[in-house]
């Protein structure tokens, strides 16, 4: 299988380019063979998204972002089982998790399709200031522009889609750079919302590395915001070259848990283990702390160690 960008809805396949290979990371199979992209692919995918936004983005209503969301959930639905089986062979995830991701990842689509139709303004009364009565003010919520979506290997589907669609939902247009480790599963979502009727452009795939094309993304001054999850350097290093363009990061987290002597300790202990070991622990939330009430500890302890003996 050879993939490579998707930039104003063409595929860049030239055969000059630095190749990837995609291995599974149980067996070293290669998934697929992907062409990078240039900081001059980069460069064009943003004016690109930029044109898009002020000439394409901003005429198409709410209603025709929620049926186009709609529509990629639903075709999502019908191809479930090769998301997941590619995200288990791309990521080395369970398959078990993979179809959970895929599920999530739907209602993702769903959420968002909904929130497409529901972004509203606010009338403020202005009489709470002297020489303020008979007046009103108001807000109306208008788009970024161009939403720079950076995103991690351990939920490649999901956690795209967490940028993905509100961007859209919102009236955005997005430059998509996807982990180099998990590609796959982001080209074919980006195929995925080509067919639901997303027009060309709305979403521009740039696939390449964190110097190459992630650093220029963050640093661009045609992107209005960038959305990443990763790492906690990394993070810091995209809030100190971002600019003033508006951040959102999702970083590593301490996951604190707390067990009160009241607690049901067979479900705790499940969970917990579940919590912690669920894809090897390669999980923004996975359960790192737990806190226990003295009085239940050596109980809670030796249930514990005796589950995560034999989890799967």
């Amino acid at each position: 299988m050879k993939i490579g960008s998707i930039i104003n809805g063409r595929e860049r396949l030239d055969e000059g380019r630095e190749t990837l290979d995609v291995l599974n990371p149980y067996n070293q199979e290669k998934i697929a063979g992907v062409k990078l992209a240039t900081k001059s692919d980069l460069n064009e995918a943003i004016e690109n998204s930029y044109e898009k936004f002020h000439h394409d983005m901003k005429a198409m209503p709410a209603h025709e972002r929620a049926d186009i969301l709609r529509k990629t959930a639903d075709l999502l639905i019908e191809r479930s089982e090769e998301f997941a089986e590619v995200i288990s062979k791309e990521a080395g995830k369970p398959i078990k998790y993979s179809r959970g991701e895929v599920e999530r990842a739907m209602q993702v689509l769903r959420f968002a399709s909904e929130g497409a139709k529901h972004i509203t303004g606010e009338v403020i009364p202005m009489d709470a200031a002297i020489g303020g009565q008979h007046r009103m003010g108001f807000v109306k919520r208008e788009p970024l522009g161009v939403v720079g979506a950076i995103t991690p290997f351990n939920f490649p589907l999901n956690l795209s889609l967490h940028k993905l669609a509100p961007a859209i939902a919102a009236g955005n247009t997005v430059v998509f750079k996807p982990a180099e480790k998990t590609p796959v599963s982001a080209y074919m979502l980006v195929k995925l919302f080509e067919e639901a009727g997303l027009p060309a452009g709305f979403i521009n795939l740039v696939i390449g590395s964190g110097e190459e094309v992630g650093a220029p993304l963050v640093e661009h001054d045609k992107v209005h915001k960038i959305s990443f999850t990763g790492s906690l350097p990394v993070g810091k290093n995209i809030m100190e070259n971002a600019g003033f363009k508006k951040v959102t990061l999702e970083l590593g987290s301490n996951s604190p848990n707390i067990v009160f002597n009241d607690a049901d300790l067979e479900q705790a202990t499940t969970e917990l283990v579940k919590g912690a070991f669920a894809f090897s622990g390669q999980v923004c939330i996975s359960a790192q702390r737990i806190y226990v009430q003295n009085d239940v500890y050596d109980e809670f302890l030796s249930n514990y160690v005796q589950k995560q003996k034999y989890f799967k």
